[in-house]
């Protein structure tokens, strides 16, 4: 790909991201935490597996623009869906005592798991390393898998409740899948 082409879809990346970011908004108001992170995971799992089989096809102008496409196309989603539902989750998740480390020690591991895979990328994106390209998509649609399958066990459904009402559910431990049909008195002494 030409450098100004890869330069100008960077732009259209960026721009598009910008504008998902702020649909997000509307998508959290009318659906769920959990459903937009899970379902937004488990949708750009999909994306990276094709992502994944146009780099395997082969070479030429077509496939390259087929992975371009599809790159772009799993950073846009992300921004519309996982990406900024999961700074609602980290707001809401944690009791509200707690919330200032809760969220200080997430942003940390964060870090500290970004900074390898940003070094891993780099090394399966560069031709005169791995060389993996659009095949990489495998590598991130698994990681994106495991997390995906993680969030739909561990991440709970906060939408319409309370600081009272979450503290309440996570001291019954009940399980994240089970918290949109859950009933809770506020009245309740817990």
């Amino acid at each position: 790909m030409a450098d100004n082409t890869a330069f100008g879809l960077g732009l259209i990346t960026s721009a598009l991201q910008w504008i998902m970011v702020m649909l997000s908004w509307i998508l959290t108001t009318y659906l769920g935490r959990r459903t937009i992170y899970v379902y937004g995971q488990f949708i750009n799992c999909g994306f990276l597996i094709v992502l994944g089989i146009a780099g395997s096809v082969g070479g030429g102008k077509a496939a390259s623009n087929a992975q371009a496409s599809l790159g772009l196309i799993v950073s846009v989603l992300f921004c519309l869906g996982p990406a900024p539902a999961s700074w609602v989750i980290i707001g809401e998740t944690s009791s509200v005592r707690l919330r200032p480390l809760t969220t200080g020690i997430g942003r940390g591991a964060y870090y500290l798991v970004n900074i390898p895979c940003i070094f891993l990328a780099s090394y399966m994106l560069n031709d005169d390393k791995w060389n993996l390209g659009g095949k990489s998509g495998y590598v991130w649609a698994f990681t994106a898998f495991v997390c995906t399958a993680m969030a739909w066990m561990w991440v709970p459904e906060m939408k319409h409740r309370s600081f009272r009402e979450i503290d309440i559910l996570f001291q019954r431990h009940v399980p994240a899948r089970k918290w949109k049909q859950t009933v809770v008195d506020i009245n309740d002494d817990e």
